[in-house]
């Protein structure tokens, strides 16, 4: 089995996948766990938002609003008016969705019409041969 641990209790520092045969110990301090192995101390990812958030920037993971963390690439259509963004086409009524705060509406709009116009290039590129 295998815990994703960070080295600090914060959880800022990189993500790793702690295998629980090199755990020694494991403690409780000040509300936390620590898993203690014989080059030191790992403290378990919390299933925070904001922890999420910081770990997955960087693979293209964006907070839309105070509840959704999503994968932009994954983004297939937006919904202005319901500020909604879909991750499937067709829509349909089970659809998976999330919704989008008004601040963040600009960037899904600029978003999509990035990922339209890669698309067409690599289309373009295809038919050519390329």
């Amino acid at each position: 089995m295998h815990f994703p641990v960070t080295r600090d209790p914060k959880n800022n520092d990189e993500i790793v996948w702690l295998d629980i045969s090199q755990v020694v110990s494991i403690q409780t301090w000040e509300r936390s766990v620590i898993f203690h192995t014989l080059d030191g101390e790992y403290y378990p990812v919390l299933p925070k938002i904001s922890t999420l958030e910081k770990h997955l920037d960087h693979f293209g993971f964006r907070r839309l609003d105070r509840t959704n963390l999503v994968h932009l690439c994954k983004i297939q259509s937006f919904d202005e008016e319901r500020s909604v963004v879909f991750f499937e086409e067709p829509i349909t009524p089970g659809s998976k969705y999330s919704t989008v705060s008004h601040g963040e509406r600009r960037l899904v709009k600029k978003e999509l019409a990035n990922w339209k116009q890669l698309g067409i290039k690599r289309k373009q590129k295809q038919q050519e041969g390329g």
